[in-house]
């Protein structure tokens, strides 16, 4: 019977995807100005105690998934490695231009060029895609079912995002939240 925990201790294991993800974000922390990593680490007021305590629960869900991440092994064999690997590799680089489009904009216009034209949370979406394609790759039923429930945990955070942006921004974001949607395609 398969040890439901999958802890395996090694080199192989998913502290690779972790260290990707951690060194894709600290360039951009240190390669762009200041306002970037200000306006990235910002949170919004939220309207509810609701929200916020899903939004807590959604860090501390998402931070314990990475950590756990980084015991499990990377099955090299079938075509899981392949498959989550590549979801990985296109999230990642599309994760990277969102944070390029994010930094290159002014702290003071709501950012809605590059990819943000596809959805309004680029970030989130392929950070997302990003883990459930470390999830394919290590065959973590664990991994790829934590990061799906976060997708509906992130819910109220956007909420609150976008309530946040619509007083900073104003019309400008309204008609921006007509013209694209919130998920990919959705």
């Amino acid at each position: 019977m398969k040890n439901i925990f999958e802890f395996h201790p090694g080199i192989i294991n998913g502290w690779i995807f972790l260290v990707i993800f951690l060194l894709v974000n600290i360039i951009f922390i240190l390669q762009f100005p200041k306002h970037f990593s200000k306006r990235l680490f910002e949170l919004p007021p939220f309207q509810t105690k609701l929200q916020f305590i899903i939004s807590v629960f959604y860090a501390l869900s998402l931070n314990s998934t990475m950590l756990y991440s980084i015991f499990v092994s990377i099955k090299t064999n079938g075509i899981g490695i392949w498959i989550g690997s590549s979801i990985f590799a296109i999230s990642i680089v599309l994760f990277s231009i969102a944070l390029i489009n994010y930094a290159t904009t002014n702290p003071n216009m709501p950012v809605t060029k590059g990819i943000y034209k596809l959805t309004r949370n680029p970030q989130q979406v392929f950070a997302g895609l990003m883990w459930i394609g470390a999830g394919i790759a290590m065959q973590s039923y664990i991994i790829i079912i934590s990061f799906s429930i976060q997708f509906v945990l992130l819910y109220p955070s956007l909420l609150a995002q976008e309530k946040f942006c619509i007083n900073k921004y104003g019309n400008q974001y309204k008609h921006y939240m007509k013209s694209t949607p919130r998920y990919l395609f959705i």
